[in-house]
């Protein structure tokens, strides 16, 4: 690790005039470098050896320094795994990984994998992360040891007067045997039990009809068997069985079984007055949000940081870099959804008994938990056990951890309060958790605004417009106090930017939008439809086609609209301005939804065209089904199957290497999802149905 401070002092020096003209200036503006540099670099060399014995670990680092220069074949060895400056470091390559596979080898053979990271400031400007690995002796293998030399190396960096670092800023882990707690148990068992109800469900599926026909055929009833032949075997088939009752063990296995599971996983078919464009809206934004992670894992170990600079500078980027939109179409279509069905629902019964709204709660947080526990269990507890390479456990070991998060605070999760405990929830156990944090919270209010809507419509209709002004006027507030920029990409201190990213009631505009919206189609929807049945292919062109501009060109503007202060923050290092701030921050969530909610509109009263035949194909429903898994365990499989690998930093550039990496983790996503889908999430909903709703003979 001593090496490192030579390392920084030395390719610092010589990249110098090259990051001024990358990151911080152009060829007509250069930074100056302080006339004293060489004396200050110097210096730091002159104090190196003060480091000297002060513990034994950085004696035993001294001593392997020192024996570089002897050719000892232990300190050649530990020079060599350690990690180093690469091609491209006045390109922003930070990322100095070591050689993994050497520690523990002969010549090693007490040495661990170490990774150490954090933020070095350069001539005044913060570098992004820095991340260094290596092989460390026994010596230097707790975190203690590691900060601890690094307290020293920063103490010596920082008198050179250009390089400053922190030392608290810095992190460190060794490898170290994972342990199998009780945690990483209960993810087996739970995993196991799943997956042993679904082979013991798919038995009994099969075995079932056959069997009982075969009794029912020994008892001489009029049941009969109509023999088949395909691919050479004869199979039994039932013809009246389902007259017959079946057992509540034999209704419980059947919830599991792979033939009804993957039966709704893969059907088209569509019941009348289903709302089938929001199935295309569905998958398109869950792949946005995918995409957008993706470059954002990326961006934080990056290969070639200039790329992403130059990325920056394109206003076409700004899809990618302001893709926050993506997750409040989610909250507009679970509002209009969720409006739309209970008004449905309360028309047919004029009202809900307190067990129905028991059930109507339970219902949502059974169907959404089951499959949440599972993956909070597999990402907390059970990927660490099963991942290697040089930064795996500086991922999965220590305070910021995903395992350490979770033992914190999985109940805060569970009782989806997560976005309000901890408070300032910059890591969390699972960090895209947030979200079902605030729909869930959002779904528990809903009913006040929507029973309001049908009992008393105009007070209804005002509460929600007042909560969507209280939510807009906290927001305000909020930017104005804390001097926040609009949004997370353009703002110099995005540090703070938690109070407005994931705080239930800044969230919720969208939401309360897309109540409206479903209020709206419920009260209006069928009357359109037959109004537009009757115009002409004119008429509906005139009525359509302003709708339609009007709204893309809102969508266009709240995702392109930040390019200029976004590109100001990453050149210039300046807040947008005030007005900026406060209007795009107010503004933009309210402008989406309703943009969102008029074109849902469109398409269903017949004014969609084109745009509506494109999202209500009937390949979105099966996509559309996998959304929820998806985005539950996309991150977790970038961290699984990327990060905790990387032997390398990553490199994008040109931009169709990125889209293939953008989309295997997309397919592998999808896959994923498929399988806790027919494991997990749709047996369970099957087994809610049969808990909650009358009773009914499957299939």
């Amino acid at each position: 690790m001593i090496t490192l401070a030579c390392l920084f002092a030395w390719h610092f020096a010589k990249a110098a005039g090259a990051w001024d003209h990358h990151f911080m200036g152009s060829k007509s503006h250069p930074i100056q470098l302080p006339k004293n540099i060489t004396m200050d670099l110097q210096a730091v060399f002159s104090d190196l050896p003060t480091l000297g014995n002060a513990t034994t670990c950085t004696a035993k680092l001294t001593k392997l320094v020192t024996g570089i220069t002897t050719q000892d074949q232990e300190s050649l060895a530990f020079l060599d795994a350690l990690g180093k400056p690469g091609a491209g470091v006045t390109r922003g390559n930070f990322i100095m990984i070591g050689n993994y596979e050497m520690c523990g080898t002969d010549k090693l053979a007490n040495f661990a994998n170490c990774a150490v990271g954090g933020g070095v400031t350069f001539g005044g400007a913060p570098l992004p992360g820095i991340m260094l690995t290596g092989c460390m002796p026994a010596e230097c293998q707790t975190t203690e040891d590691l900060q601890e030399v690094f307290e020293k190396i920063a103490a010596v960096l920082n008198k050179s007067g250009f390089i400053h670092t922190d030392p608290a800023s810095w992190t460190a882990s060794c490898d170290v045997p994972v342990k199998w707690d009780a945690g990483a148990y209960a993810a087996i068992v739970v995993i196991s039990l799943f997956g042993a109800l679904v082979v013991a469900g798919s038995v009994w599926s099969a075995l079932y009809p056959v069997v009982l026909s075969l009794m029912e055929r020994g008892r001489g009833d009029n049941i009969g068997l109509i023999e088949s032949e395909e691919n050479g075997i004869q199979q039994a088939e039932k013809i009246n069985v389902q007259n017959k009752p079946e057992s509540l063990l034999g209704r419980f296995l059947d919830c599991f079984a792979l033939q009804r599971t993957m039966d709704t996983l893969f059907s088209t078919a569509t019941k009348p007055g289903q709302i089938l464009c929001l199935n295309g809206i569905r998958v398109l934004s869950i792949n946005w949000v995918v995409l957008g992670h993706c470059y954002a894992f990326v961006l934080g170990l990056p290969g070639d940081l200039a790329y992403f600079q130059e990325l920056f500078t394109k206003r076409s980027f700004m899809l990618v870099h302001n893709g926050f939109p993506s997750v409040d179409s989610f909250f507009t279509l679970s509002g209009f959804l969720v409006t739309f069905l209970l008004l449905k629902h309360l028309t047919k019964q004029g009202g809900f008994s307190p067990l129905q709204w028991f059930t109507f709660y339970v219902h949502r947080y059974v169907r959404l938990t089951a499959p949440y526990v599972v993956v909070i269990l597999a990402e907390g507890w059970l990927y660490r056990h099963f991942v290697s390479g040089p930064i795996a456990q500086h991922l999965t070991i220590g305070p910021a951890s995903t395992h350490d998060m979770c033992e914190k605070y999985w109940f805060s999760n569970l009782l989806y309060v997560n976005n309000l405990y901890p408070w300032k929830n910059q890591v969390a156990c699972l960090d895209q958790a947030w979200y079902l944090a605030n729909d869930m919270q959002f779904f528990v209010l809903a009913p006040i605004f929507i029973f309001l809507l049908f009992k008393k419509p105009m007070i209804g209709l005002l509460g929600t417009i007042g909560a969507i002004v209280a939510s807009t006027v906290a927001t305000l507030i909020i930017i104005a106090h804390y001097k926040l920029g609009p949004a997370l990409i353009a703002d110099t201190n995005p540090n703070d930017y938690w109070l407005l990213y994931n705080k239930p009631w800044v969230r919720i505009t969208p939401y309360l939008v897309g109540v409206i919206g479903g209020w709206l189609y419920w009260k209006m929807g069928d009357l359109a439809k037959q109004k537009v049945k009757t115009l002409p292919i004119w008429q509906k062109v005139v009525c359509a086609v302003p709708l339609w501009v009007i709204t893309i060109a809102i969508e266009y503007a709240v995702v392109f609209g930040l390019y200029d202060p976004a590109l100001d923050v990453t050149t210039k290092h300046t807040n947008p301005s005030t007005a900026v701030s406060l209007g795009y921050g107010a503004l933009a969530r309210i402008a989406w939804g309703i943009a969102l909610t008029v074109q849902i509109l469109l398409c269903q009263c017949g004014l969609g065209g084109f745009i509506n035949s494109l999202l209500s194909w009937s390949g979105w429903q099966i996509l559309s089904r996998l959304t929820y898994s998806v985005y539950l365990l996309h991150l977790g499989i970038f961290t699984v199957l990327i990060t905790a690998q990387m032997r390398h930093p990553i490199f994008i550039r040109p931009d169709f290497e990125y889209t293939t990496f953008y989309l295997g983790i997309l397919v592998i996503s999808y896959l994923a999802a498929a399988v806790l889908y027919i494991v997990v999430e749709q047996p369970v909903a099957n087994l809610e149905g049969i808990t909650y709703r009358k009773s009914r003979l499957q299939k």
